[in-house]
């Protein structure tokens, strides 16, 4: 191909495997926020937990569900189709920067959160149960 576009007589057309389009599919998974970013009501921790454990397992079922009809086959066996059907299923569902790599992170990050705020939840117990600790009996006792 010459520089202006056009396709030189007897060169053949380049090929390549190379995908960008996939950054930007991989751009719309969110991050999950780490406990640290988060504000919840004390009591409420382990809700909180709960349901992101939730969500996490209701995104892996999607996936689960969905990772199958995402993948596609050839229309026709001639090298376009082919080789444009397997880089696409390698953005959706084989390279370690794929669509499905990226999802099953976030599921485990959103787990990883939930556990977090557990472990936040017995910490903030435990703290409180020590400050109570520390100012002893402080009744006042009848003589």
């Amino acid at each position: 191909m010459s520089e202006s576009g056009e396709m030189q007589s007897g060169s053949p057309l380049p090929f390549t495997t190379g995908f960008t389009g996939g950054e930007r599919l991989n751009a719309t998974v969110p991050g999950v926020p780490g406990a640290r970013d988060i504000q919840i009501a004390p009591d409420r921790i382990l809700d909180v937990a709960r349901i992101i454990e939730e969500q996490a397992g209701a995104l892996q079922e999607k996936l689960a569900g969905q990772l199958g009809a995402l993948r596609i086959n050839a229309p026709a066996e001639d090298i376009v189709s082919t080789n444009v059907v397997d880089v696409w299923n390698e953005v959706i569902a084989g390279a370690d920067g794929s669509y499905e790599r990226k999802v099953r992170a976030y599921v485990q990050e959103l787990r990883s959160l939930a556990e977090q705020l557990r472990e936040a939840s017995g910490t903030y117990q435990l703290d409180d149960e020590d400050k109570a600790a520390s100012f002893g009996d402080r009744r006042v006792h009848e003589a």
